[in-house]
């Protein structure tokens, strides 16, 4: 990206374009530091409190996480929704894994009892597809570093969170 041949990067909160060595988002104000130091362990506790506005949705892998699992379990459990089973979005993991399930009990009694009905056989045959579609789709999103992952923005501001910096 570039603005007026600058560098650019989007903002994970509000989308706007800022340049990449600028302070915080010019659109939101969101501070790009704070970014640094967020975990996705405090996303899904701010979740549960119901303090979403303090919940941003990156692509880079946070501290509390690590790249190489979540390609692990992206190549190997994206089927079921492990990748979002490891990023705490348990929702959508629950969206995959009953989508399989049910693929593979429409798939089931497709083949082997109503086989001679060739509609549900037909019908079968589209979940499968559709499933399918969605699997290769998160698996090129995680392989490739396309998929978003919450994160909470520690509180305070940003003097303070220097001031914890320097503790550490």
């Amino acid at each position: 990206m570039s603005l007026l041949g600058r560098q650019t990067q989007k903002c994970p909160r509000c989308g706007g374009k800022a340049l990449v060595n600028q302070y915080k988002c010019p659109d939101c104000g969101l501070v790009f530091a704070k970014l640094e130091m967020a975990t996705n362990k405090e996303a899904a506790k701010r979740y549960k409190a119901k303090e979403r506005e303090a919940i941003v949705f990156t692509k880079k892998v946070p501290s509390d996480l690590k790249r190489w699992k979540l390609i692990l379990f992206g190549t190997l459990f994206s089927i079921v929704g492990g990748q979002y089973f490891y990023t705490r979005r348990w929702w959508w993991g629950l969206v995959y894994l009953l989508g399989f399930l049910f693929t593979c009990a429409v798939t089931f009694c497709a083949t082997y009892y109503y086989a001679p009905l060739k509609t549900f056989v037909d019908v079968s045959s589209f979940f499968v597809g559709v499933y399918g579609l969605c699997w290769i789709y998160e698996l090129v999103r995680v392989c490739l570093g396309r998929f978003k992952i919450p994160v909470s923005l520690p509180k305070g501001g940003i003097a303070e969170i220097m001031r914890a910096e320097g503790e550490r």
